[in-house]
């Protein structure tokens, strides 16, 4: 078996799995979650955080972490990868780009009401904002929330297998590394 064809068999079974969650339990764990990572000093110092926005099934709700950090005054950018427009409706024709942007999302108000669902149901925000291109933190962020199905002792983890995140990643930590900065804390 090829290493991608054994990534590819892991993911089902995982997704097997967390099919089998109970909402109850997925909300309890995601709670739990939120509190651990708002007390981590990491994310206490942070100004700049991209959290991803979690599918409508199989992970962990991040919603309620993005409006903590909201409410905690940080700087919030969330990814965006396909070309849907403000207010389509996710079943219109689109395309997925191959990398992403990490778009700034203002306000709880925002969070919850100016965002639009992707073809796989993860609430993007549109690339303007008030008729002007919105904020693109492409680089220079202090932390990045990473989804993933599994994730092993050393932070590694097996996504869901586009490469979107291992590309913004790799080029986070190169601009980090060209501005004499300190790379982004990669919470996992």
């Amino acid at each position: 078996m090829t290493l991608a064809a054994g990534k590819q068999a892991l993911r089902k079974q995982t997704a097997a799995v967390l099919r089998g969650i109970s909402a109850a339990s997925l909300r309890e764990q995601a709670n739990a979650v939120c509190e651990a990572v708002v007390d981590m000093p990491e994310f206490i110092k942070a100004r700049n955080i991209s959290i991803y926005l979690s599918m409508p099934t199989g992970e962990l709700d991040t919603w309620n972490l993005c409006r903590s950090a909201l409410r905690m005054g940080k700087r919030v950018y969330i990814p965006r990868f396909s070309t849907l427009s403000a207010g389509a409706l996710a079943s219109e024709h689109h395309k997925f780009t191959t990398d992403m942007q990490m778009l700034r999302v203002h306000d709880e108000h925002e969070l919850d009401h100016g965002l639009t669902a992707n073809r796989w149901g993860i609430a993007e925000p549109p690339d303007l904002r008030s008729n002007s291109p919105r904020e693109d933190r492409g680089q220079g962020l202090d932390m990045i929330i990473v989804p993933g199905m599994l994730f092993d002792t050393h932070g590694g983890r097996l996504g869901h297998g586009k490469g979107y995140y291992d590309r913004y990643i790799h080029r986070a930590h190169a601009f980090a590394q060209q501005k004499s900065q300190p790379a982004p804390f990669i919470c996992t």
